[in-house]
């Protein structure tokens, strides 16, 4: 099978954010810096994970002849003293804790500063495993979630799971062709709503979501707003226009929805590597 060259999945993968790694000033001096520890700056892509750069940036500081304990399960990552959870893709962490509008005046806090842990893993906020093997796994179980809510089942994946080294390097390198050839989950928008089972979406303020049909009662595609409307309605009291009062907006790559869409061609279009739509919610400017 083919992929399709489809020029929105291909911004989608091609999209990157230059990062500032920095390591924790208590950590430096403990692991025998005697001078200031320079980050490590890298333009990671936005559909890759964290734990996905976690060797190169050990090797990055373990060069500097910093003595460190434990593997690469023991690092973690922190913005502002907030732990970032690495099953999270690093675009979607970006949108959720930097709360950046593309509609404000103001220009992105890039590179995004981000300071590195290797000890004090705080396992009360974060998964513990997080190693490559343990990202690919969870990676394979967040690919059937999503491919269960939006078909009723896993046969489409189910093949995947017996040769699954590809994601590693498909997400790191942005192998984009290789990796939508092996998920057998390139979907082109056909107008066949009636497939769909339900709405593989995640709101990332809302974690106890229930599953929604593509269509209405009446047997209508559902927008994106009237998703929204249904899930919040305090946030979209309207179904085509944002409260004022809230001024709250969707954003799905670093970009504002319309909330006009069809939510089965957010669906189909807008996806990140792991299936689901995921749609961060930003109040204000």
């Amino acid at each position: 099978m083919t992929a399709p060259q489809n020029p929105i999945t291909r911004a989608i993968w091609d999209g990157a954010l230059p990062i500032k790694f920095s390591l924790d000033a208590g950590e430096a001096d403990a692991a025998g810096a005697n001078t200031i520890i320079e980050p490590y700056f890298i333009e990671a892509p936005r559909c890759s994970y964290f734990p996905l750069l976690t060797s190169q940036i050990r090797k990055y500081f373990t060069d500097l002849s910093l003595q460190f304990i434990g593997d690469d399960a023991e690092i973690w990552y922190d913005v502002d003293g907030t732990p970032l959870k690495w099953h999270y893709p690093i675009g979607l962490l970006f949108d959720l804790h930097t709360g950046y509008r593309p509609d404000s005046n103001s220009p992105p806090p890039l590179p995004w500063p981000v300071t590195v842990h290797f000890k004090n893993f705080p396992a009360d906020k974060l998964i513990r495993a997080q190693a490559i093997d343990a990202t690919q796994d969870f990676f394979m179980s967040m690919i059937k979630e999503a491919d269960f809510l939006r078909n009723g089942s896993t046969k489409k994946v189910m093949n995947l799971s017996k040769n699954d080294q590809f994601i590693e390097d498909s997400l790191l390198s942005r192998k984009m062709l290789q990796y939508l050839n092996q998920a057998i989950l390139t979907y082109q928008c056909t107008g066949d709503y009636d497939r769909f089972w339900s709405i593989n979406y995640r709101l990332v303020m809302n974690d106890g979501q229930e599953p929604i049909s593509p269509l209405s009662e009446d047997g209508k595609v559902l927008s994106l707003g009237a998703v929204l409307h249904r899930v919040l309605p305090d946030l979209f009291p309207s179904p085509t226009t944002n409260d004022s009062s809230t001024d709250a907006a969707p954003v799905i790559h670093g970009v504002i929805s319309s909330l006009t869409v069809p939510i089965v061609e957010a669906s189909q279009n807008l996806c990140y590597p792991d299936n689901f739509l995921h749609i961060v919610v930003l109040l204000g400017k």
